[in-house]
């Protein structure tokens, strides 16, 4: 049987309007954070000072999920090492900001005027792999400063996230992280009307905006719902259809309605403006707005219109003020008692073996988690040893990277307790002693190629021209998006997120050579923005492939739980030994700093249990 897509049937239509009114018939949302915010209070055990006193554990990585699991171990007492691979702390939370000197002294006196753990600033970075694994790529962002205002006089804050970018609302743990450590928060805007959708199947490729797609395809919807009314409530659905749509009685957009937006914006006296005129169903249909059913879009183009609706997604999210790095440096600067950043004899055997791969602090005095850190200190080989209750992390005999370290044998400590947050694919090729279900596993976690490009506008032409404040405009070109700043409205200038891909064409763009992707990225934005390249510092682009990054293999595990389900349960059968594992990858948030944060307090949750069994059960993280 053929169906003639411009016009839908009866029975679809109201099957639709069923589930809708469904969606709306269930638990309010405000009553499900209820319970995630009680449920937040018994993940993350609340431990005494002296609780891991004589303990030790060794944390691997230095992103979010082992910083986090640092504050909490050594603030209550535990003997705490973090070795980060990396010459940066961060992971996959990486935030570049101009490299101009002056900026950065106005950065510090803002956020960190101590200046503590001063490498937190990141300015430029280089691939490991890859066509451009020679190429430093540096924020070359031009300064410009405020006009008028409260700020006037001073710097517009420029920043780029090359990794996560939004909070939702049902991250609980993140958030409460947030308030805990001293991390503002602000609106970051998922969705604005004005964002523009564009496809070479609609419209011959003209950009268009948002609502005018939206609530066209609304009307269209509403109007079959007013003609296929039967029965006793009649009445009632064709006043739902009717503010569902926008319509009036017989399904057609009224004259006053402004729901379409306006072609010419309204102004005085007589000067009513224009409003846009309304798109047909079949149109929208061929677009490649709406995507495909049941298509992870995590991993396609997923659907342009209703992307919003997924509560991760939401029109409002929330954003750290001063860029996503904030998280990861507030937890740097926690303090801690000093015995845990300092004492015994295993640190000084450390600080000796590793030289300065430990960045001091500023003698400001007392103890930071940062002082727990040493950074370009990989870990070679982890080591379960179930018959001592130990975890040995050998360095190998190289040198380490840092000044004065020249190891002659086999650097390696015992540690009563390990936390890897390393990636299950990169840590399967060094571990030894565990089970071997549990080993294999690891390896077989597929993960998700991801890229990112940035631009600084030459002014902020999105809100001159297009209205747009916040939110994201999509394409089917292979840039996928294009973020608008959320903050800093009216400012001079402001950093775009300009393409944002993952699965295979985040793989084909990562292949390309600078040049070449940054040619790709304009030609992407000239299709959402004609005239781009004039618009944007053409010659100073950013673009990153998190596949190709040192010490990544991806931009997240391609949400192990539910399309690897026995890979990802026995990822999780933990602990191995004395091992645990933590990172978004182990957990239901995979690609979310949730997930990092839940999982390193399931991780601790873990140590404590093995101490107090009473005390501190497991709960939801073995899923009780």
């Amino acid at each position: 049987m053929k169906y003639d897509l411009r016009y839908p049937s009866r029975r679809s239509i109201l099957r639709g309007m069923a589930a809708m009114g469904a969606a709306y018939a269930g638990p309010s949302l405000l009553s499900g954070l209820k319970r995630a915010r009680a449920d937040y209070v018994t993940t993350r055990p609340s431990l005494p000072p002296n609780f891991g006193n004589g303990k030790s554990v060794a944390i691997i990585g230095g992103g979010v999920a082992g910083l986090t699991s640092a504050h909490v171990l050594a603030n209550a007492g535990f003997q705490v090492a973090v070795f980060e691979a990396d010459s940066r702390y961060g992971g996959r939370s990486l935030t570049v900001r101009p490299t101009d000197g002056a900026h950065q002294d106005w950065w510090f006196s803002r956020y960190n005027d101590k200046r503590l753990f001063p490498s937190m600033y990141v300015d430029r970075y280089k691939e490991a792999k890859g066509p451009n694994k020679d190429t430093e790529q540096v924020a070359n962002f031009k300064i410009e400063y405020w006009k008028t205002g409260l700020n006037k006089r001073q710097p517009v804050d420029l920043f780029l996230n090359a990794g996560p970018g939004r909070i939702p609302s049902n991250h609980v743990n993140l958030i409460a992280l947030c308030q805990e450590i001293g991390v503002s928060l602000e609106p970051y805007f998922f969705l604005s009307y004005s964002n523009l959708l564009q496809s070479e199947k609609f419209e011959k490729g003209k950009p268009v905006p948002f609502n005018q797609v939206n609530y066209s395809l609304f009307a269209e919807m509403s109007k079959l719902g007013i003609q296929s009314t039967t029965g006793p409530d009649a009445e009632a659905l064709v006043n739902l259809y009717r503010q569902f749509g926008g319509v009036d009685a017989k399904g057609n957009f009224t004259d006053d309605t402004s729901r379409l937006g306006f072609s010419r914006v309204p102004g005085g006296w007589r000067d009513k403006g224009e409003i846009r005129g309304q798109f047909g169903a079949k149109a929208i249909l061929d677009s490649g707005f709406v995507g495909q059913s049941g298509a992870n879009p995590e991993l396609t183009t997923g659907s342009f219109l209703f992307n919003s609706s997924n509560i991760d997604w939401q029109a409002s999210l929330m954003q750290p003020i001063g860029g996503m790095d904030r998280i990861w440096q507030q937890l740097l600067v926690q303090p801690i008692p000093d015995r845990a950043a300092r004492g015994g004899a295993m640190r000084t055997a450390m600080d000796n073996a590793f030289g300065s791969c430990r960045p001091a602090g500023t003698g400001a005095g007392g103890a930071y988690v940062g002082d727990l850190v040493y950074l370009n200190a990989p870990v070679k080989r982890v080591t379960v040893n179930k018959d001592t209750n130990k975890v040995n992390l050998s360095f190998g005999t190289i040198n380490l990277i840092c000044a004065g370290s020249n190891p002659t044998v086999d650097v390696n400590f015992d540690f009563d307790y390990c936390i890897s947050t390393m990636a299950p694919n990169l840590l399967q090729g060094i571990l030894k002693n565990a089970d071997a279900t549990f080993t294999s596993a690891l390896g077989k976690v597929d993960q998700t190629p991801a890229i990112k490009v940035g631009w600084q506008g030459r002014n902020r032409f999105w809100e001159e021209e297009d209205q747009i404040y916040g939110g994201i405009s999509w394409t089917t070109d292979i840039i996928s998006q294009i973020w608008y700043p959320s903050e800093d409205f009216t400012a001079p200038t402001g950093i775009l997120t300009g393409a944002y891909n993952r699965g295979e064409p985040a793989e084909d763009f990562g292949k390309l050579g600078q040049s070449d992707r940054i040619a790709k990225a304009l030609a992407g934005g000239e299709k959402l923005h004609p005239g781009f390249k004039n618009k944007v510092y053409a010659d100073a682009g950013l673009t990153i492939a998190w596949q190709n990054m040192p010490y990544q293999v991806g931009g997240w595990a391609s949400d192990t739980a539910k399309t690897q389900e026995a890979v990802y349960q026995q990822i999780t059968a933990m602990p191995q030994g004395r091992l645990l594992c933590a990172g978004d990858d182990y957990s239901y948030w995979p690609g979310w700093q949730e997930g990092s944060v839940a999982s390193a307090y399931c991780a601790i949750s873990s140590i404590a249990h093995t101490i107090d069994r009473a005390k501190y059960p497991l709960g939801h993280c073995t899923g009780g």
